[in-house]
Parts: structure tokens; sequence; C-alpha cells
């Protein structure tokens, strides 16, 4: 029998990564007019390397699996953002020539969030990137973007052959062909997308689909103001997110899938595990600190969960 791989990490994140910077501005102007920036974040994108960052400072050993920055401005305060928070990163060197994806971020008074991406460079490099950390983590992260398909479902097939538990991030898109087909087999605690507030009905009918094509142990779907929505083979849960003041909602879902991981290597059940997760996304979205740089709030537990009924 071959042995299993040592565990190095309790987590280990896959997914693209370029510096983001988050703008605040009262209202979006007109065409061709201009508005004063209120206020200014730098952080990360994707998903995965603010996953990576929170569940650092919650404690976790963790690992990045992403593809490489260069050596430009962009690129130093990425490396100094995840040496900051002891996040190990595995990722291909892309040269001193090499220029760091960007992702500028504009939200405004309303809640609107709009984005502007230059990041061919980075989903162009993920094939390089080395995967072995996911093979020797607790649980394994990874984000499933339709866009990272092909290279999201080698890192799937990564962790599965190593028989690590998964936990998949669609990140609002629909499931990839490839996804679905690398995840067979695979050992997946919990399959996490969000749906627009506006859809916060139609919750339950996609969790029951993704539960039906992905089979894992729960589908966690994430609602914003409306909370997030739970679903096993057995059971429904809900939770609700409680009022707050919000100065920044960029990485929120990312927060609440380091709540998640972290809870679950915990050794949590699920209604725990979500209340983390929501307590911690939305600690997530009232602080005003530069992403990395301090550790986030400690996560206040609401009451228990609402079962809404068992699934038939």
């Amino acid at each position: 029998m071959t042995p299993a791989p040592a565990v190095a990490w309790d987590l280990a994140c896959f997914s693209y990564l370029a510096h983001a910077q988050v703008l605040y501005v009262e209202r979006y102007p007109q065409a061709d007019h201009g508005t004063e920036v209120g206020s200014r974040w730098v952080s990360l994108a994707g998903d995965g390397p603010i996953t990576a960052l929170t569940a650092s400072a919650l404690g976790l050993r963790v690992a990045l699996v992403s593809n490489g920055v260069g050596h430009d401005t962009a690129g130093q305060t990425i490396r100094h953002q995840l040496a900051s928070a002891r996040v190990h990163h595995a990722a291909p060197d892309q040269g001193a020539a090499a220029r760091t994806p960007n992702l500028t971020v504009i939200t405004d008074g309303a809640g609107t969030r709009t984005w502007f991406a230059d990041l061919t460079h980075a989903y162009a490099s993920l094939h390089r990137a080395d995967t072995s950390p996911l093979a020797h983590a607790r649980l394994a992260y990874v984000d499933c973007y339709r866009v990272l398909a092909d290279d999201a479902a080698t890192a799937i097939k990564s962790a599965a052959a190593a028989r690590v538990p998964l936990l998949l991030n669609l990140g609002n898109d629909p499931l990839h062909p490839a996804i679905e087909h690398a995840a067979h087999g695979a050992v997946l605690y919990a399959v996490q997308t969000g749906l627009p507030e506006q859809h916060h009905g139609q919750a339950d009918a996609t969790a029951l689909e993704l539960m039906n094509r992905l089979n894992p142990y729960a589908v966690v779907i994430t609602l914003g103001a409306y909370g997030a929505w739970a679903r096993t083979r057995t059971e429904c849960h809900r939770v609700p997110t409680r009022q707050i003041t919000v100065a920044n909602t960029h990485g929120a879902g990312a927060a609440f899938s380091a709540g998640l991981a972290a809870a679950y290597l915990d050794g949590c059940d699920l209604p725990t595990s979500l209340h983390r997760a929501c307590a911690i996304g939305t600690d997530h979205c009232t602080s005003t600190t530069l992403l990395g740089s301090t550790p986030f709030p400690a996560p206040r537990i609401p009451a228990p969960p609402i079962k809404e009924r068992t699934a038939p």
C-alpha cells in the first residue's frame, strides 16, 4: 500500500493571483464625467488568495497555489502581503520583466460593485503552478471559475488522488463540465457559490442541482444581506446575517470560505461552521484595514441557525 502523503498544511488554496485596489465613490459619475474617490484599499484577487490570508489570520497553516507575479511595485506589494500573513506561495517564477496582473474594483454608496480586470497574465501561467501542496493538506480549496476550469480541474485531481477533502468555490459561475468530471470520485466536503440578493429565493433549487451533479457533503449558497443557505442530503439550514455598516464587500465570499474551512478543520458540525463563516464574512465587510496587514476581528457568533426543513 502506498503511504499517505505527509500533511504540511491545514489548508491549501488554488486560484489566480492579482494585485487589487478597491476604490469607494459616493456615486458613479455619468459618462465623460468624474467623481472624487472617498477611500482606497489595497487587496488581492481572486477569492483563493483572500481565503488564504483570512485563514492564516485565523491561525491555520496555509499554502497558496497560483500564478506568479512580477517584480514590479504591485508584485512586491503582493509578496509583502503574503509573507506578512505567513502564507506559503507556490508559484512559477514569472521573470523580472513580467507584469503583475491587476484588478480595480469600484464600489459606491448604493452597494454596487464594478471591476476592471487585467488578468490575462494570471490565467495564462496557471498551468505551470505547482499543485503539490494540495496533496499535502488537511483540506484543499479550489476556485472553479469558468475561466480557470481546466487548471482548476488539474488542481482537483491532485487533491483527489491523495484523498484530501475539497472545498470547491464556483464563484457564482455555472458548473463547468471539466470541474464536474474532475470532481467525480473526489472527497467533497462542500461546494460553495453565491446568488444575487434579488435571487435569494432560488437558493435551494441551486443547491439541489449542485448536490445532484457533484454529490458533496454540503452545498453552501451565499446570499449577501440574506445570509447563507446550506443543503445536505437530509437537511437544509439558513443562517441570517446581522445588520452592519458596510465598509467594503470585496472578498466577503472568500472570508466566508476561510471561516467555513477553519470550522471544518476544527471538527465543527455544519450549523456551527455556517455561523462562523457568516460571522467572519460579515466582520470582513466592516474592516477598513489593508487586507493582510492586521488580523481580522474575532468573529461574533450569533444565535443558532434556522433549520428550514428535512430534505426528502
